[in-house]
């Protein structure tokens, strides 16, 4: 901000100058303020180099076994995240045994599918080969059948229901 440009506007020498003094303290409190903050960066520098040179002292490797202990708590949170989105999507799949699930959920995990969005990129593609390659790990929708009669159509005597059935039909002069 300039004398000139105040004056400009059309403010009088008294009123600039007010101006400028306000203007210039917040200046100065602002220089005051970086200066402390560089002074505290410059510290914090100073201690984080003196942190490191001791930490190389103590274990000359500490940068690598960072940055390895980084990677795999990455890889960890990567995995199970990969294993909520396996068991997320294969909740709606039917299968015939849990042995077939547990099968088929290791398969899943060792193919590693790339995650997006918590889902598992390439999922309904694996499901189908695996249809394909082992059909009867599946369930099939269809109940199967019931077979309650004998092989010549008179229901099997001996369950209580199926006494009460035949007393019943007796009693209304149904014979079969």
């Amino acid at each position: 901000m300039k004398r000139e440009d105040l004056a400009a506007l059309g403010l009088g020498e008294d009123v600039v100058d007010k101006v400028m003094a306000l203007h210039g303290a917040d200046i100065e409190a602002l220089k005051r303020d970086k200066a402390t903050l560089t002074a505290e960066r410059d510290a914090a520098r100073t201690q984080l180099g003196e942190a490191n040179g001791k930490l190389e002292g103590y274990d000359p490797d500490w940068k690598a076994k960072a940055a390895q202990a980084q990677a795999d708590a990455q890889a960890q949170v990567e995995k199970l995240q990969r294993s909520y989105a396996a068991k997320e999507q294969t909740a709606a799949l039917q299968f015939t045994s849990e042995s077939a699930r547990k099968a088929f959920a290791a398969e899943l995990e060792a193919k590693a599918l790339p995650l997006q969005d918590g889902k598992l990129l390439g999922f309904d593609d694996f499901v189908k080969q695996y249809r394909e390659s082992d059909p009867a790990a599946f369930a099939s929708g269809e109940k199967p059948p019931r077979f309650s009669d004998t092989a010549t159509g008179r229901p099997a005597a001996g369950t209580p229901k199926d006494l009460a059935n035949a007393a019943i039909r007796a009693l209304a002069g149904h014979s079969d």
